[in-house]
């Protein structure tokens, strides 16, 4: 008897589906611009999963205070192993459950493209006033990468459990127009960076090695795996390199450190 194979579509049948791993260009981009100068800064992770930013974080600055804010639960749950203190909820259910001291940092990695209305979100956001002097720290999948440009070529888009083609993506960007998103929001841009894409691109095959954890609630073993180990010590490096000579085309992540108000434009 044949088994029926889960539809990413069919969201009721599959909750929490990520296979989880730390972000490492927005991490530099985050000691590179305040936290090397302030281990024992604020934190807040806006959409933290479970937590595989925080605990690579929790390593590299241990006195750090990280606050995250992540919709699922049972995400939430992994996170509260590594955060000081998770929000399980929204970015509004978490502003109006208490005043906050001052943040040196907001996260917003691969957030922007689930926000149906994205202008709305940044403008309530960048509103509060814990948040307003802190670095933001900014990544979404690269609808310009390309494999997609090759795939739209020849008419394919199929729906996946994360990456570009995740089935809870509501929005997609560009270098452009994700540029253009953080100008209407006052969001100036200081550095822009991105993540490599060569490897990224046999995610969906590569994730098959891992849904038996997924199933199990274990959505953080790629990090211990030694494959991964290896690919981040000697690959990443290498590969990043490589994708940052035309990053619109050969990068996975778009990632943007901004400040608020900040008017310079070096970026284009």
């Amino acid at each position: 008897m044949s088994t029926i194979q889960p539809f990413p579509l069919d969201l009721a049948q599959v909750g929490y589906s990520y296979v989880e791993r730390p972000n490492n260009v927005l991490l530099d981009l985050l000691a590179d611009h305040g936290f090397q100068a302030n281990p024992r800064g604020r934190i807040l992770d806006v959409g933290c999963g479970a937590g595989a930013n925080a605990r690579a974080f929790r390593k590299k600055y241990p006195e750090a205070t990280i606050v995250g804010i992540e919709p699922n639960a049972q995400a939430a749950a992994l996170a509260r192993e590594v955060c000081d203190e998770v929000v399980t909820g929204d970015a509004q259910e978490w502003a109006a459950s208490a005043s906050q001291a001052p943040f040196d940092a907001v996260v917003l990695s691969d957030v922007l493209e689930h926000i149906a209305d994205p202008m709305r979100f940044l403008r309530e956001l960048t509103g509060i006033r814990a948040v307003q002097d802190a670095l933001w720290v900014i990544s979404v999948p690269n609808y310009a990468v390309w494999y997609n440009r090759i795939f739209t070529l020849f008419g394919r888009f199929d729906y996946a459990w994360s990456g570009l083609y995740d089935r809870t993506h509501l929005r997609f960007y560009t270098r452009r127009s994700l540029l253009q998103l953080l100008a209407n929001a006052h969001l100036g841009p200081i550095d822009i960076r991105c993540s490599p894409a060569i490897v990224q691109s046999a995610a969906p095959i590569l994730r098959r090695f891992f849904e038996r954890d997924v199933a199990k609630g274990d959505h953080l073993s790629l990090p211990r795996s030694r494959a991964y180990q290896l690919y981040e010590r000697a690959i990443e490096p290498i590969e990043q390199k490589i994708c940052s000579l035309w990053p619109e085309l050969l990068g996975f992540q778009i990632i943007v450190a901004a400040k608020l108000g900040n008017s310079k434009r070096q970026f284009g």
